[in-house]
């Protein structure tokens, strides 16, 4: 007994074994391939340490973190290789563990460390202003030790969302479709994983309402309307704020200058300039092609202006040099 279904959907992640397979069956087509991008935040590796809820951030008695607080705690060590950060996000549940990420290069020291005992003696050298002791148990020093920890991904889509064979809205025929990291994956940088994929699925549940779930007539439209957002999206991901783990803090500094450029730059002459794209992000009602087209709009301004300055400049110093 065999059974043939009408809709295959493949949203089984980055490693999706449903995409894997088009791509198989197509042969010389590259449609289900994953085009990959460089950025800066590909490949860090990440560990995480569970702490309690309101662990202490000192000996002093009170001194306890709050659940709604962010928190990015420096270790006193220094260099690419040795310092770290425990990076907390708030949680609205005060009863909820809190999970401190430690993210980093591959050749950090941290991923060095073999033995629980090596693991506890490096955080107590690197968080000397914390009482590790009450906050992280011999338990989660274990378990952290022997955690193979996460890799940041590179951002990567593929230019082919669907595939048809025959009529799969007359029940002959089977159609698929691919959402979420299954098309589309990235670093965390932005925070747009769960959104982005919620979206496919917001788009697809609206095309399949408006054609009366013809899947052959609904498909195409969903990547033809799909398509640009994606590829945004992954530009977004590369430019946005992929230095925000301090892997280099010049480049750091860099990034900072420009966002609070753009973002005076837009408080003074809004008509002219737009906020940085890590802010216009934030904003619901823009899709992911809108962000990008305006991030690159005030980048040509400012090239144009930038340009305009150095030519001013040339033509004064020359003027200057023939008055001498």
């Amino acid at each position: 007994m065999s059974f043939i279904p009408t809709l295959i959907v493949g949203c089984d992640g980055l490693n999706s074994i449903v995409r894997e397979t088009l791509h198989q069956m197509e042969g010389q087509s590259h449609s289900f391939e994953m085009q990959k991008f460089p950025s800066p935040s590909s490949d860090l590796k990440y560990k995480i340490l569970t702490l309690p809820p309101q662990f202490p951030l000192s000996e002093s008695e009170g001194d306890l973190a709050q659940i709604t607080m962010a928190y990015a705690i420096r270790s006193t060590f220094k260099g690419r290789k040795k310092a770290i950060s425990l990076g907390l996000l708030p949680f609205k549940n005060p009863h909820k563990p809190r999970t401190a990420n430690i993210i980093t290069y591959p050749d950090h020291q941290i991923w060095q460390l073999e033995t629980k005992e090596e693991v506890k003696e490096f955080l107590k050298q690197a968080f000397p202003q914390l009482p590790l002791e009450k906050i992280i148990s011999p338990e989660e020093i274990a378990r952290f030790t022997s955690s193979h920890g996460g890799k940041f991904p590179i951002p990567q889509y593929c230019s082919g969302l669907y595939k048809i064979w025959g009529k799969p809205e007359d029940n002959q025929g089977t159609a698929v479709i691919l959402l979420g990291d299954a098309v589309h994956c990235f670093p965390p940088d932005i925070g747009q994983g769960v959104n982005s994929a919620l979206e496919d699925v917001y788009q697809i549940h609206e095309i399949l309402a408006a054609t009366q779930d013809n899947l052959s007539q609904a498909l195409p439209r969903y990547e033809s309307l799909r398509q640009p957002d994606i590829k945004a999206l992954i530009r977004l991901a590369q430019i946005s704020y992929p230095w925000q783990y301090n892997q280099d803090l010049l480049q750091k500094r860099l990034w900072s200058l420009n966002f609070f450029g753009r973002l005076l730059l837009n408080r003074l002459f809004p008509f002219l300039f737009n906020p940085h794209s890590f802010l216009l992000i934030q904003n619901h009602e823009l899709s992911y092609s809108e962000i990008l087209a305006k991030s690159n709009r005030t980048t040509q301004v400012l090239a144009i202006l930038g340009g305009l300055a150095i030519l001013t400049l040339m033509v004064s110093l020359m003027t200057y040099t023939n008055s001498v």
